[in-house]
């Protein structure tokens, strides 16, 4: 069976899901930023976060203009909770007109912590028990059993003021004066909202709150209001390099 894993990941927590299923299921992995949303495969599987308990913007984005054949799968990445994210995921397939065959979530590490720390031995922990989490996931998916989310309905709906919520707060995320001006900032962000200046880093108005600058900068130079010196992450499991490939 030809399988395309589409993923979005900003920490890569959801890349390293994506790859580990692709790799299992001899599948493609593709993502789905800068990805044409057309599959021919017959299964498709779609990995994603969890934000605020529903989609990313480009995950939905994505979703709605996805055109194939294939029944759905999505597989979703939770640091905090679910409630009914998962919901709001399928609604989302359907209501592209699309098969949702199931819908999956997958507790990772919590990568919203502009207010807060997480300690190492939380890290460790959940990282440890991920892969046998995921591998009964693509279990699932390899049968082919229907499976629907837990809640009838509940979750969040992608709307233009959530996008506005977004910006807003991505309008909080500054470079102060320790940025080296690598450029790995305008690089990396998935909404194409940082470009290189004369003075460093430009953050535009297109934010989607990924925070991928946040947590990546090497400098840790990328700052929320006035908070600092708070929790820096990348998905200890995968390989930053191999998800910038990935992503072309």
């Amino acid at each position: 069976m030809n399988t395309d894993v589409f993923f979005f990941s900003a920490t890569g927590n959801s890349f390293w899901a994506a790859g580990r299923i692709a790799e299992a299921l001899r599948g493609r992995l593709l993502p789905i930023t800068g990805a044409e949303p057309v599959s021919d495969a017959s299964r498709v599987i779609i990995v994603s976060p969890i934000y605020a308990l529903g989609l990313p913007v480009p995950t939905a984005d994505f979703i709605a203009e996805l055109k194939t054949e294939a029944p759905v799968w999505v597989v979703l990445t939770y640091g905090g909770a679910v409630m009914g994210a998962d919901r709001a995921a399928f609604d989302a397939v359907t209501a592209a007109g699309l098969e949702c065959r199931g819908v999956f979530t997958l507790k990772m590490v919590e990568t919203f912590t502009v207010f807060m720390n997480v300690p190492r031995s939380h890290v460790k922990k959940v990282c440890k028990k991920a892969p046998e989490k995921l591998d009964a996931i693509i279990s699932a998916i390899r049968e082919g059993t229907p499976t629907p989310p837990r809640r009838k309905k509940g979750g969040r709906a992608d709307t233009p003021q959530m996008r506005e919520a977004w910006q807003k707060m991505g309008a909080r995320l500054h470079t102060d004066d320790s940025c080296t001006r690598c450029g790995k900032c305008a690089r990396i962000c998935p909404a194409g909202n940082i470009t290189m200046g004369e003075n460093g880093p430009v953050h535009g108005d297109k934010c989607i709150a990924c925070l991928a600058c946040y947590h990546r900068c090497p400098a840790h130079s990328v700052r929320f209001g006035r908070f600092k010196k708070k929790f820096r992450y990348f998905c200890p499991l995968t390989d930053e390099r191999e998800m910038e490939k990935a992503r072309g």
